[in-house]
C-alpha cells in the first residue's frame, strides 16, 4: 500500500509561508492512519486499511501512529521558531496550553504526560508530534473528544515504542475521551479555549 505524504503539512507549512504563526482546529470528515516520522510502517495495519480504503500518511512530525476521525479535534499550531533555541522547547509547552483549556471546561484530574502527551488519570486524551526548521515549528496534536474508540485498536496493532507510563497496555485499557470523562460541552467551546491558551504559547 503506497504510504503518502500527510497533505495537512504541506497545507500548513504553505499557509505559514503566507500568513505567519496560525492555529489551526479541525474535525476530521473520515477514517485516515498517520504515521510519524520514523514510525515503522508495521504499526498500522495496512492491509486491512487498503481493503478497507483508509488512506495511510506518513507526517513530517514524529510521534506514533494515530487513528483520525470524526469526534477527533485535530490541532495544527504554527509558530516563530526562532522564538526558542531547541525544537523541544516547544511541545511541553504546547501540551501545558491544551492542558489549561482541557481544564477550563471542568474536566479534572488530567495533566502532561510522557513527551506532550495529555492524559486523564493514567488514561491519554492526547497525542502529539511537532516538525522543526529555522523558521517554523508546526505543531500537530490529536485530541480524542468523542471518536469511536475501538477503531484504534482495528487499525494499529500494538505500537513499537510507548511511552514508560502506559506499562504495556493495549490501545482500550490506555486512552480514554473527553465524553467518557463527563465532557458533553461540544466542539466549539472547547475550539475556543484552546485557540484562546494556543495562542499565549
Amino acid at each position: 500500500m503506497e504510504i503518502k505524504p500527510l497533505p495537512y503539512d504541506t497545507l500548513a507549512l504553505e499557509r505559514f509561508e503566507r500568513e505567519g504563526p496560525f492555529i489551526w482546529l479541525w474535525e476530521p470528515e473520515q477514517i485516515e492512519c498517520v504515521l510519524g516520522a520514523g514510525t515503522p510502517a508495521d504499526d498500522i495495519d495496512q492491509a486491512l486499511c487498503a481493503v478497507s480504503g483508509v488512506p495511510v500518511y506518513r507526517r513530517k512530525g514524529g510521534g506514533g501512529a494515530v487513528v483520525l476521525a470524526p469526534g477527533d479535534l485535530v490541532i495544527t499550531a504554527a509558530y516563530d521558531a526562532s522564538r526558542k533555541q531547541f525544537a523541544s522547547q516547544w511541545i511541553n509547552p504546547i501540551a501545558d496550553a491544551i492542558l489549561r483549556a482541557v481544564e477550563s471546561l471542568g474536566l479534572k484530574g488530567a495533566h502532561v504526560r510522557g513527551l506532550g502527551d495529555v492524559a486523564i488519570g493514567e488514561r491519554k486524551i492526547l497525542g502529539s508530534s511537532l516538525y522543526a526548521n529555522r523558521r517554523v515549528a508546526l505543531y500537530q496534536g490529536s485530541l480524542l473528544v468523542d471518536p469511536d474508540l475501538s477503531l484504534i485498536p482495528i487499525y494499529l496493532p500494538h505500537p513499537s515504542k510507548e511511552p514508560d507510563y502506559r506499562r504495556g497496555r493495549d490501545h482500550l485499557n490506555f486512552v480514554t475521551s473527553l465524553a467518557r470523562e463527563g465532557y458533553s460541552g461540544g466542539m466549539a467551546p472547547l475550539m475556543a479555549q484552546l485557540e484562546h491558551e494556543l495562542c499565549q504559547v
